[in-house]
């Protein structure tokens, strides 16, 4: 019997790098939010070793106004942070074990993954919503401390710029999240349609009675 088709198995690896990487950030941010207060002065702490003059200032501005925004979040985020962890543990499982069964049967990893995939997006959509308001708030931030930012061309427009600079921060962070929520989602679509669950079932060959 031939393996699994190519697109499947491109499927499932993309499924496993970015329910790695999208975990080990959730998980990292969890850790992070749990222990909000003190995480808030470790970094302002670590900021002024590291950095000087107005470099330092800037930084500081931009974490505090972070800190700020994420404060009355940091609860409510810490349970989504929990649950994108583990949806993507699931995603990160079943595709491994798609690709490599050890025994298991394919088509029940497949619905595990299409399921998992589709939560994953949902959450991820929901922390890319609370990701962009930061953001703004940061950009509003980084406008009004342009006389801060190191060799910045000296024919530049600061009104031009501050006006732009809360819209880029929140499109950065916008098509961020349709990248990674995006991709969760068609991998999800992708691993409930027909056509997969057929080229599946053919790997795992008849049911045993």
């Amino acid at each position: 019997m031939k393996g699994l088709p190519g697109g499947i198995r491109f499927a499932a690896m993309v499924g496993m790098v970015f329910s790695a990487f999208t975990g080990w950030s959730a998980l990292r941010e969890a850790f992070t939010l749990a222990r909000f207060f003190e995480s808030r002065s470790l970094t302002l702490e670590q900021a002024e070793s590291a950095l000087k003059g107005e470099t330092l200032e800037l930084y500081r501005r931009l974490m505090e106004t972070y800190f700020a925004a994420m404060e009355p979040l940091h609860e409510p985020r810490v349970v989504l942070m929990a649950l994108l962890t583990v949806t993507c543990s699931f995603v990160f499982v079943a595709s491994g074990r798609l690709l490599r069964p050890y025994g298991l049967r394919r088509d029940g990893m497949r619905r595990v993954l299409g399921r998992a995939a589709i939560l994953t997006a949902v959450l991820r959509t929901i922390d890319g919503a609370q990701l962009a308001a930061v953001a703004r708030r940061m950009g509003s931030t980084m406008a009004a401390s342009l006389d801060l930012v190191p060799n910045l061309p000296p024919d530049t427009s600061a009104t031009e710029v501050g006006q732009a600079l809360p819209g880029v921060f929140v499109g950065g962070s916008v098509i961020f999240t349709l990248l990674v929520a995006g991709t969760f989602a068609i991998l999800g679509q992708y691993f409930r349609s027909e056509s997969v669950r057929e080229a599946v079932a053919v790997q795992d060959g008849p049911q045993e009675e």
